[in-house]
C-alpha cells in the first residue's frame, strides 16, 4: 500500500472527532499530532512528565507542538511516589502507560474529547514493549499500527512534508536495572547528559546495573578517544558508578528479524517475536489448531510463544508484506 493511502486510513481515523494525542514530540506522536491538526474538530497533545524523563523531553514536545501549532499540555505527576514503578519489576513498563492512558482518560470524560490516540506504529511490535497492554485495557487507539505505517513510513512522511521533530527518547527508568530511586535518575541524567555535552550524541543511553555504568550511542565512534574516555570514567565515578563500560556495539534496538531458511527445498520464513501471543484475541484469518496452539492458513502458522512461519511466497519481500498484514492484527498475551 502506498504511503499516502496508509496516511488517507490515519486521517479517516482522526477525521470530525475531539482527539486526545499521547504526545512525546517524537516521529510517531509528531506525525499523528499534524494529521489531527488537519482533519480533526478539535485536538490537543498531552505529555505526561513522570519525573523521570530526561530533562530535555517535555521541552521538546512543547517546542514541536507549537511548531505544529497544537494545543499542548504537559502534567507532572511524580511516578516515583507508587511503589508499583518503584519496584521495576516487569509489570512497570504497563503500570506506567496504565497511570499515564488513566489521567488522559480523566481529561477525556471532563473535557467531551471522542479518542485517546497513540503514536505506536506497525514496527514497534516487533519490539518488547509490555506499555501495549494498557492500549487493550484502556481502549486507546494506535492508528499507525491500524494502517500498518512503519518506522520507515513515519520518517519518510516528516520528511517529505518538511516537519521537524523532537528525537525520540524514552524514561530514565528503562536504563536502571533493580530498584529505581530519585538518585538513581538524577545520577543517570547527570551522566547522558556529559556525553552529550562532550560529544554532541543525541542518542544516548547509560545503563545502570547496579552501580556499573553501562554507555550506549547511536555513534560509538565518538567516544573513541582516550583523554575523553578518562574524563568521562571521572565523572561518572565522582557521581557514584563503581564502574564504566563502553558498549562498542552501540545502541540497538531489540527487534525480531525475517530469516529465510531451505526446509524440504522450499524457503521458509521466519521470526521469533520478543513476546508470547494472544492467538483467541488475534484478529487474522486463520484456522486454530489447538492442539499444538497454533492459528494457521495455507501459508502462515503463528505460534502461542511468538514465532512466526511464512511459506509458499516468492521472495522476501512479500513475506515481509504478509508480516505487516499479522504485526497489525496479533495480540500481545497479558503476564
Amino acid at each position: 500500500m502506498e504511503l499516502q493511502a496508509k496516511i488517507k486510513q490515519v486521517e479517516n481515523i482522526l477525521k470530525d472527532k475531539k482527539v486526545i494525542v499521547a504526545f512525546s514530540g517524537g516521529s510517531d506522536s509528531t506525525l499523528i499530532a499534524k494529521v489531527a491538526s488537519k482533519v480533526s474538530r478539535e485536538v490537543i497533545a498531552v505529555t505526561i512528565d513522570t519525573g523521570t524523563l530526561p530533562a530535555e523531553a517535555t521541552r521538546n514536545a512543547s517546542d514541536i507542538a507549537s511548531k505544529l501549532r497544537v494545543p499542548h499540555r504537559i502534567i507532572k505527576e511524580n511516578f516515583l511516589e507508587y511503589e508499583n514503578f518503584r519496584e521495576n519489576t516487569s509489570q512497570r513498563c504497563f503500570f506506567c502507560k496504565d497511570r499515564m492512558y488513566a489521567i488522559l482518560e480523566s481529561i477525556a470524560e471532563n473535557e467531551g474529547f471522542d479518542i485517546i490516540v497513540d503514536g505506536t506504529n506497525i514496527t514497534d511490535m516487533l519490539e518488547d514493549r509490555p506499555g501495549i497492554m494498557a492500549n487493550y485495557k484502556r481502549k486507546i487507539r494506535s492508528p499507525l499500527l491500524e494502517a500498518k505505517i512503519t518506522e520507515k513510513d513515519v520518517i519518510e512522511y516528516l520528511k517529505r512534508e518538511n516537519i521537524n521533530y523532537a528525537p525520540n527518547t524514552t524514561c530514565l527508568a528503562t536504563r536502571i536495572k533493580g530498584p529505581i530511586t530519585t538518585d538513581k535518575i538524577n545520577i543517570i541524567s547527570y551522566a547522558e547528559n556529559i556525553i552529550k555535552d562532550l560529544t554532541g550524541l543525541k542518542l544516548v543511553r547509560v545503563r545502570d546495573f547496579n552501580g556499573i555504568a553501562v554507555i550506549q550511542a547511536d555513534d560509538t565512534s565518538k567516544l573513541l578517544d582516550m583523554d575523553l574516555l578518562e574524563y568521562i570514567v571521572e565523572k561518572f565515578k565522582s557521581a557514584g558508578f563503581k564502574s564504566v563500560h563502553l558498549d562498542i556495539e552501540g545502541y540497538r534496538k531489540n527487534r525480531g528479524e525475517l530469516i529465510g531458511t531451505q526446509e524440504n527445498n522450499k524457503t521458509i520464513f521466519k521470526l521469533k517475536l520478543p513476546y508470547p501471543i494472544d492467538l483467541e484475541k488475534t484478529s487474522f484469518n486463520f484456522k486454530h489448531r489447538r492442539e499444538d496452539a497454533q492459528r494457521l492458513n495455507n501459508s502462515v502458522k503463528i505460534s502461542e510463544d511468538g514465532e512466526i512461519t511464512i511459506e509458499k511466497v516468492k521472495d522476501k519481500r512479500e513475506a515481509e508484506r504478509v508480516l505487516l498484514e499479522i504485526l497489525s492484527s496479533i495480540r500481545r498475551m497479558e503476564n
